[in-house]
């Protein structure tokens, strides 16, 4: 018994060493003027926003500087080399061979693609010749017993609906586009397996502001790790008005039918006499990936086999059509730079953490958590050997009354003292870690954004597979995705609080 109670404490101790935060811990000197360099050089002009699209290899310099500052500062990760490449593949429109032909026995029109989108195209090429089934809003009303969709065989076929629902058809609102609630009308038609749906963009909305709004996103180039297969693949087209009365064979038409449905109180839906013809091209290419990668291994025997993750994304978003560049000096030169300073510095320490922790510096954020996404799938240490995730994600600024513009959102920027910290459940004692590391430091963390945050940076893919993250960031800034993310703006004191904060939770999780 006794040599049982041994066993159980040793388990338990291995266990909280973990998570027993020591106030006796020795904050280093992090020096403002080594984050400063940094931040200075990842978000100059020169590398032009550090973006796929760049005329100059700006990301490699950047995986080169990285690099170049891990090696002096002693990590390793494998023989001569320090980064984990990958392919990924850009997908773009190819517009000259796009098209959106309208026709019946006697005539037929045209659209080219700024009438139209295909959303999430994953294939080549897109092809789809079909009978179309007109049903109003697409609308199923549970309470209201009003659905569209009723008596209608859609297996195979192309559903033709309007944006928003009748309500808000008579209210006048339906150009503001609820993506929640179109998601939803498109996930019932799609499960009784339609091929494809047209969905229109409102006809209150004059301008096609929505409608061009959701095309300048969807044609920009997209990127994946390859190829996705097409067999479940789901069409879904957003199109204006235009297209629609085209459809329906006279102009106006569209909107009249619209009303007739919404002053009668009833759902209509027929056959359309007019067939459609859709070809959607994008052209792919092959790309290079490069995270880079740099470990301090743990001290331990057997807990060195773990490890402690450290991330940030050097990537941002390139230059502008008007040649204006998105130098990213918070998203996230800030969150690059100090994680050179904390790798440096465990790199340094005389008294090594007993686990390995892993610093790694992530590409093709912006463009879909891509370099994250790869790396769960090709892990240093196995994800499950990986007791928490720690991601740095714009670190660099405090607030200014010019960062008003985001009052409502969930993460408007924070005072000097005061720091977001998203920290999923997956290990509770994370939070209290993280709690105990902030008040030393004199911070108070805010754990309250939503869930839907877990979503919008590389830590997702840490938290898909159930391994404990925490998330750093200072918040959303005025200058957030615009050109004038530029490095005079950043502050640097609070940069230094949060490779502190870095370091206090990075000891205490690794084991001091």
């Amino acid at each position: 018994m006794k040599h049982y109670k041994i066993l159980i404490l040793s388990i338990l101790f291995l266990h909280f060493s973990c998570f027993v935060f020591s106030q006796d811990v020795n904050l280093p000197s992090f020096s403002k003027s080594e984050l400063m360099k940094h931040v200075n050089f990842l978000a100059s002009d020169s590398l032009q926003g550090r973006g796929f699209t760049s005329k100059i290899p700006a990301l490699e310099i950047a995986a080169d500087y990285i690099e170049a500052t891990i090696e002096k500062a002693g990590l390793y990760y494998k023989e001569e080399s320090y980064s984990q490449n990958f392919e990924l593949i850009e997908s773009a429109r190819d517009e000259e061979n796009t098209f959106l032909k309208i026709f019946d026995n006697r005539k037929e029109k045209i659209f080219s693609g700024e009438d139209f989108i295909l959303l999430n195209q994953k294939s080549e090429i897109v092809e789809i010749e079909e009978e179309l089934i007109f049903a109003g809003f697409g609308w199923n009303g549970e309470n209201s017993g009003f659905n569209n969709l009723d008596g209608q065989e859609l297996k195979n076929k192309v559903v033709l609906i309007s944006a928003g629902t009748p309500e808000t058809f008579a209210e006048g609102f339906s150009y503001i586009w609820n993506n929640q609630h179109e998601r939803s009308k498109t996930d019932k038609i799609f499960s009784a397996g339609a091929r494809a749906i047209l969905l229109i963009t409102s006809v209150q909305d004059k301008e096609n502001k929505m409608f061009k709004q959701i095309a300048s996103r969807a044609n920009n180039p997209n990127y994946s790790l390859e190829k996705n297969s097409t067999k479940n693949e789901t069409n879904l087209v957003i199109a204006t008005p235009e297209v629609a009365d085209a459809i329906l064979g006279r102009r106006g038409k569209w909107k009249k039918t619209l009303q007739k449905i919404v002053k009668k109180g009833e759902p209509v839906s027929f056959i359309a006499e007019n067939k459609i013809r859709l070809m959607s091209v994008r052209e792919m290419k092959k790309k290079k990936g490069r995270n880079i990668i740099g470990i301090v291994e743990g001290s331990d025997p057997v807990l060195k086999e773990e490890c402690v993750v450290f991330m940030a994304h050097y990537d941002h978003l390139g230059m502008n059509k008007n040649g204006e560049i998105y130098n990213g000096a918070d998203d996230n030169a800030s969150g690059v730079a100090t994680l050179l300073e904390v790798a440096g510095t465990f790199a340094k320490a005389e008294i090594k953490a007993k686990r390995s922790i892993v610093f790694l510096w992530v590409t093709a954020e912006e463009v879909g958590l891509i370099g994250s996404e790869y790396y769960s799938e090709n892990p240093v240490f196995p994800l499950e050997k990986t007791v928490a995730c720690i991601n740095l994600d714009m670190v660099g600024r405090v607030y200014e009354p010019r960062d008003s513009v985001w009052a409502h959102s969930p993460k408007p920027v924070k005072p000097l003292n005061e720091i977001y910290a998203l920290v999923n459940n997956f290990d509770p004692d994370l939070k209290k870690t993280t709690e105990t590391a902030c008040a030393k430091l004199g911070l108070t963390p805010d754990f309250a954004l939503p869930k839907n945050f877990f979503y919008s940076s590389d830590h997702y893919h840490f938290h898909r597979n159930e391994v404990p993250v925490l998330n750093l960031s200072t918040g959303y800034t005025a200058d957030y995705h615009q050109p004038t993310d530029d490095a005079d703006r950043i502050n640097f004191d609070k940069m230094k609080k949060v490779a502190e904060l870095c370091y206090l939770v990075g000891t205490a999780i690794a084991g001091n």
